[in-house]
C-alpha cells in the first residue's frame, strides 16, 4: 500500500504527516503524486516513519478530508495560466503585472499559496492593511531575496542587484487593501527592477488601479475573475479530498449551502468528515446533508 493511502487510512492531512514524518508538506505531496527523484525509495522511508510513531496500516471507517487539495476549477487554472505567463523568462516587461480578483471566499489565497508551494520562483507576499511602505518593501525583499533591509532604499537596491540574475514572480495577497500610493511603488518597482507582480484581492483593487493611467496600462489582460463554486467543482474536491463520488443532487445541495464560497465547501467537509467518523459511515448521506443544513 502506498504512502497515500497510509495518510489517509490514518485520517492525516498532507501537512499533518509531514510534520510527524520531519518534512515539508509539498515533498509530501510529490511523493505521493509520484513526481519526486527516488519517490520509490522515500515512500517506503516515510511509511517506516508512520510505523514508528505509531500509525498503522488499518482502514478505519469514517470519511478522510484532506483540506489541503487544490481543485483545478476554470478559475484556477486561468490563474495558473496567467501566473505561468508573467513568471517566464521570455515574458514582456510591458505588461508584467497581473492582476486576480473575486469576493471573499472563491479560493483565491488558497490558489496563490498553492502556486508558489509549486514554483520555486514565485514568492508570496500577504499585504496587512496598515503597513507602511517600507514595510512592505521589506516584506517583498523577505520574499525574493530572503533579506529584511532597514530602509526603504536598501530595499530597492537589493531588488536592483537580485532581479540582475533571476527572474521571480511576487504574487501580493489582499492587494485590495494596499493604498493608491503604494500601488504606484509597486508599479515603479515593476519598472525599475524588471521584477513581475501578480496582484490578488476582492474587486475593489480594479477600481483602484483604474485610477492609476500609468499602471492601468502595464497590468496584463484578461483579469482573472474568481468565479462561484459550481456543483462540478464540489464534485471534484470530494474526489480529490476524500477520495468519494458524490451524485449530482448532493453536489446540489453542498454548493447551495455554501452559497458558492470554497472556504464554506472546505468548512462544510470537515463536519460531514466529523459525522461520517461518529456514525461509521464511509458515504455522504442524506441525513448528515439534513444536519449540515439545518446547523
Amino acid at each position: 500500500m502506498d504512502l497515500r493511502n497510509w495518510i489517509e487510512n490514518n485520517r492525516l492531512s498532507m501537512q499533518e504527516a509531514a510534520r510527524i514524518i520531519g518534512v515539508d508538506k509539498s515533498q509530501i505531496v510529490k511523493i505521493c503524486q509520484h513526481n519526486y527523484p527516488n519517490w520509490q525509495e522515500k515512500e517506503l522511508e516515510y511509511i517506516e516513519r508512520l510505523k514508528n510513531a505509531g500509525y498503522t496500516n488499518s482502514i478505519p471507517q469514517g470519511i478522510a478530508i484532506d483540506t489541503d487539495v487544490l481543485v483545478l476549477t476554470p478559475s484556477v487554472s486561468r490563474f495558473k495560466a496567467l501566473a505561468d505567463d508573467l513568471i517566464a523568462p521570455e515574458g514582456t516587461l510591458s505588461s508584467s503585472i497581473g492582476m486576480a480578483i473575486g469576493t471573499a471566499e472563491r479560493g483565491k489565497t488558497h490558489s496563490a499559496k498553492w502556486y508558489v508551494q509549486e514554483n520555486q520562483n514565485a514568492a508570496y507576499v500577504l499585504f496587512v492593511d496598515g503597513s507602511t511602505k517600507t514595510q512592505l518593501m521589506r516584506d517583498i525583499c523577505e520574499a525574493v531575496a530572503h533579506t529584511r533591509p532597514h530602509s526603504f532604499g536598501e530595499c530597492l537596491t537589493v531588488l536592483e542587484e537580485n532581479c540582475k540574475y533571476t527572474r521571480r514572480l511576487v504574487i501580493i495577497d489582499e492587494a485590495d487593501k494596499l493604498p493608491v500610493r503604494y500601488l504606484e511603488i509597486i508599479r515603479a518597482v515593476n519598472e525599475r527592477c524588471q521584477l513581475p507582480f501578480l496582484l490578488v484581492g476582492e474587486e475593489g483593487l480594479k477600481t483602484k488601479t483604474d485610477r492609476i493611467p500609468r499602471l492601468r496600462s502595464r497590468i496584463r489582460n484578461p483579469i482573472v475573475l474568481f468565479d462561484r463554486a459550481q456543483a462540478v467543482d464540489v464534485a471534484a474536491y470530494y474526489h480529490e479530498a476524500a477520495g468519494i463520488e458524490i451524485n449530482k443532487d448532493t453536489a446540489d445541495r453542498l454548493v447551495r449551502h455554501a452559497q458558492g464560497g470554497f472556504r464554506s465547501i472546505v468548512n462544510d467537509s470537515i463536519a460531514i468528515s466529523k459525522m461520517a467518523k461518529a456514525s461509521g459511515l464511509t458515504t455522504i448521506t442524506d441525513n448528515m446533508l439534513d444536519k449540515l443544513c439545518a446547523a
